[in-house]
């Protein structure tokens, strides 16, 4: 290990220091706190306009380039309300009108914070009527480019995973979970979950038809947790609200040997329920079969009674 090498590990560990100092010197006992925006600024959490936000004249030196890290985050608009809860937030990539080496700045930055284990800021406005800000303590655990997202927990500790982790086509297929009996955090941080790998599998796009606006996506559990499917992203689809309805209504199942959609004979057919994709053989990554033949069998038992 060189100098320079030696520097950074230095400056990295000073700053997460100086981070976990910071949170624990906001006023209140748990997260999130609240606190005045006009302290954001005071406290070094906050001091920019929208999206993401790094002190590079502090964080400069933790990098090769001097381009710097990521200190926080601003939770804005309607669009993180499916995907924002006191867990954790799915967070689109910024895509302001400046120029895209200044988005793609901080893109690079929020990933050099993950790599070096570095928490940012969460500052959110909790209603459109708040006069204060809450403010979490955040942590990268995984990005994609393709559908533009970072997957951030809340918590005082950094998450056990390796940040951006393999997904689980590494690992043999669960199809069910034993124990569904879960806490309010540990659901919600499971589904967050499953919700941004389902995104960045399928490309945020619903795969029977074009739709790619983010609010009306819906990550679908081939068997449903209800009946103890498991999180494994192969146990899922990704469909839009339309489609999602549709699958779990019975309208529609997919053939586990063919991947193609087949719908029910005394229902609505393809062209009426909006279903572009004929099958989903031509996905580079598809379901796994062992959970579309769970549904195919429940389902082909529910047509014939």
């Amino acid at each position: 290990m060189n100098m320079k090498q030696m520097a950074l590990i230095a400056n990295s560990t000073h700053e997460l220091q100086y981070r976990l100092d910071v949170f624990k010197n906001i006023p209140g006992d748990k997260m999130p706190k609240s606190m005045d925006p006009k302290d954001l600024r005071k406290f070094g959490i906050y001091a920019g306009a929208a999206g993401f936000w790094l002190d590079k004249s502090r964080t400069k030196t933790m990098t090769d380039d001097g381009t710097g890290v990521t200190v926080s985050a601003l939770v804005t608009g309607k669009s993180y309300a499916n995907d924002f809860d006191t867990d954790g937030v799915i967070y689109e990539y910024p895509q302001s009108k400046r120029p895209s080496a200044y988005d793609q700045s901080r893109i690079q930055a929020t990933k050099t914070a993950a790599l070096l284990k570095l928490p940012i800021f969460v500052v959110i406005k909790p209603t459109s009527n708040s006069t204060k800000r809450d403010v979490f303590l955040g942590w990268i655990e995984a990005w994609d480019d393709s559908s533009k997202l970072f997957l951030i927990s809340f918590g005082l500790e950094a998450p056990k995973e390796i940040p951006n982790g393999a997904d689980d086509d590494d690992y043999p297929f669960t199809l069910t979970s034993s124990n569904r009996s879960l806490t309010t955090k540990s659901k919600n941080i499971s589904d967050r979950k499953f919700r941004f790998k389902i995104f960045r599998r399928y490309k945020k796009v619903c795969m029977l038809c074009d739709m790619k606006i983010t609010e009306l996506l819906t990550a679908t559990h081939i068997r449903p947790t209800s009946k103890l499917g498991s999180d494994d992203v192969r146990n899922g689809l990704l469909l839009c609200h339309l489609h999602d309805k549709a699958f779990k209504a019975g309208l529609f199942s997919i053939n586990p040997s063919t991947y193609e959609i087949t719908c029910s004979d005394s229902g609505p057919d393809k062209n009426e329920l909006n279903i572009i994709a004929q099958e989903l053989s031509n996905l580079p990554r598809k379901p796994h079969p062992k959970a579309l033949n769970w549904h195919w069998k429940q389902w082909l038992t529910k047509n014939r009674s």
